[in-house]
């Protein structure tokens, strides 16, 4: 892969996905509110599926850049988090929305049937919420776990402080604001690790080692 392709894929995804979690949807808690955004609330969550493999591709070029690609840490927390991380929004998002979009064609008790059945899977439905805790714990041992090895190769502590903090706020939910600070850290994280190295390979470049005779 080339230098820039690395760098599009380290960048553009946690910036994205900062971006994305401003406009995500937070219709009142009840079947109308929830049935006037459920075409919206379902397509917000597929392009977020999206995001979450790419976002994964970025902490896993960071974690290659940073000597942590193979730690057992990255390895699991990574592919924890795409799998369960990955389910919770296709049933959480996806699944709530296409549901309650089929609803507006049904009588208001059958609306209301569909709505008791739902209405908890983003929140507090017991195995939905614990796909959900299991997929974002993923992600906390994975960005904490490359922090901690960055630490001790003696990456800039900017650095892995910013990688650490993208692991721990992702804890406090996947919409704004928590989301937002979670992959904006992630991004500013990956921004310094860019910008130390351009700076060494400019360095590199102005004072080349002399060849042997």
């Amino acid at each position: 892969m080339s230098s820039t392709a690395r760098r599009v894929l380290l960048l553009a995804p946690p910036l994205a996905f900062a971006a994305f979690e401003v406009i995500h949807p937070a219709p009142d808690v009840n079947a109308q509110a929830v049935m006037d955004v459920a075409t919206w609330f379902a397509a917000f969550h597929a392009i977020q599926l999206v995001l979450l493999g790419l976002v994964a591709v970025s902490v896993a070029i960071l974690a290659d850049e940073l000597g942590a690609a193979r730690a057992w840490s990255t390895r699991l927390g990574i592919g924890v988090f795409l799998i369960f991380f990955s389910a919770y929004d296709a049933i959480a998002g996806i699944a709530t929305g296409l549901a309650m979009r089929t609803a507006r064609d049904l009588p208001a008790a059958q609306q209301q049937g569909v709505w008791e059945t739902v209405k908890d899977w983003p929140g507090w439905d017991p195995p939905v919420f614990a796909i959900n805790i299991v997929g974002t714990l993923g992600w906390v041992v994975a960005l904490v776990g490359i922090a901690l090895i960055a630490r001790r190769a003696g990456v800039a502590r900017s650095e892995w402080v910013f990688i650490g903090l993208a692991g721990v706020f992702l804890m406090g939910g996947h919409p704004a604001p928590f989301g937002t600070i979670a992959f904006g850290c992630l991004f500013i994280a990956a921004l310094l690790h860019v910008r130390t190295t351009a700076g060494a390979d400019q360095a590199a470049a102005a004072h080349p080692r002399s060849s042997p005779a």
